[in-house]
């Protein structure tokens, strides 16, 4: 967690709101900076009462961030672990149809909640940048550039979230109006051979190969200067 707030740090967040979807019992806020005024939403209402005793500088509403109002535009940073579940939640705003799985609806939904030139870092399921249905890639990229992706190895994130899922951070950066796309070819993903394996990665991975020859592509940073 303080590699995430010091990688946001580097790319100049300076303080401000900062929102962090299904926040658990608060380890981001437990890592921010001082100048960082967070925002929690946590559905579990024990784990939520947990985060306001440990942090009671921080706001944390206890319900579903598919329920949650979020204005527009009105953080300047998001920052968290969003759940993996390729199940959908109904969200009028932001998932009228279902058709996003709930780590790409969280990820879409903390887009629209920060302000233009306002950064979301997220870890995520692999399945975010993998997945043959490029539909929740192209709504993010409609909106955000993709700054920077990091493929941690399988069971990196056991201690903080209790999975073995292949998790991703994602560093998305939202544009302004009237900017052109820094990249589009994260929308993709394209055939790959790894070990003796025919899979499909995304082409943002598959475009910045590792540095260390005989490393999986799975295995790897790539983060994008």
């Amino acid at each position: 967690m303080k590699e995430i707030w010091s990688a946001v740090d580097r790319l100049g967040f300076t303080g401000g709101e900062v929102l962090e979807p299904g926040s658990g019992a608060g380890t981001f806020i437990g890592f921010a900076p001082e100048s960082a005024r967070m925002t929690g939403v946590e559905l579990d209402p024990l784990t939520a009462s947990i985060s306001r005793g440990l942090y009671p500088h921080a706001t944390i509403r206890s319900e579903s961030f598919a329920d949650t109002p979020i204005k527009s535009n009105s953080f300047d940073l998001a920052i968290g672990n969003v759940p993996f579940s390729k199940n959908a939640l109904y969200d009028k705003t932001h998932n009228p149809d279902s058709r996003h799985s709930m780590h790409n609806h969280f990820i879409l939904k903390s887009l629209a909640a920060v302000k233009p030139g306002g950064y979301v870092a997220v870890l995520t399921s692999s399945f975010t940048m993998d997945a043959a249905n490029p539909t929740s890639r192209r709504e993010m990229s409609a909106v955000a550039d993709l700054v920077g992706a990091v493929r941690l190895p399988t069971g990196a994130h056991r201690r903080a979230a209790g999975t073995e899922a292949l998790t991703d951070l994602l560093l998305l950066r939202k544009r302004e109006p009237g900017r052109e796309p820094m990249n589009t070819e994260w929308e993709r993903v394209t055939p790959a051979i790894i070990g003796d394996r025919n899979i499909k990665i995304n082409a943002y991975f598959d475009m910045n190969p590792p540095e260390r020859p005989g490393h999986d592509h799975r295995r790897q940073w790539h983060v994008r200067r």
